[in-house]
């Protein structure tokens, strides 16, 4: 019906969003399976090739999640932690329990992906899973405390929005 919306033609949109989005919903088999959304398997990367094809990373996450990365954005973090000092006890912490929760996975044809037990555990995951784009990662949640967790921040939306797009370039947790 419209051939464009402010000034970018539809066949140019999916050239924009060139991260991961969206939030999906999914199920945990009897295996510990799950099935990536095809719309997520469809991002790819600078080299336009998916960035959900071949190996991945999934760890433990933050607030309770999986996180799962692209192999490009795993090595940006592992370039950035080793860039830190070791002889911070944070570091040290924060090191062990994500790279010794880490579980290199590799979907199958149909895009299923098998999690690990003790990441199942981890992240308290049942049947139903939620999945959601972060941009550059993708999580996987129970969807119980993703509602908790979202709850927790009910109504800062607009306020954490404001202190991060402010422009005086800080950053808060």
């Amino acid at each position: 019906m419209f051939d464009h919306i402010i000034g970018v033609k539809w066949d140019e949109v999916e050239e924009l969003l060139t991260g991961f989005y969206g939030q999906y919903q999914t199920t945990l088999d009897g295996k510990g399976r799950f099935a990536l959304p095809a719309k997520l398997r469809s991002v790819r990367g600078a080299s336009k090739k998916p960035l959900l094809e071949g190996d991945l990373i999934l760890t433990k996450g933050l607030e309770g999640c999986l996180s799962l990365y692209p192999a490009v954005e795993w090595e940006a973090i592992q370039a950035r932690l080793s860039s830190l000092n070791f002889t911070k006890k944070d570091f040290r912490f924060f090191s062990r329990r994500f790279y010794s929760a880490a579980a290199v996975v590799t979907p199958d044809r149909t895009g299923r992906i098998l999690v690990p037990a003790h990441l199942i555990g981890e992240a308290g995951l049942k049947k139903e899973l939620a999945v959601i784009g972060v941009n550059r990662w993708i999580e996987i949640w129970n969807p119980e405390h993703y509602r908790y967790y979202l709850d927790q921040f009910a109504g800062s939306y607009e306020e954490v929005a404001e202190r991060m797009f402010s422009g005086d370039g800080s950053e808060s947790e």
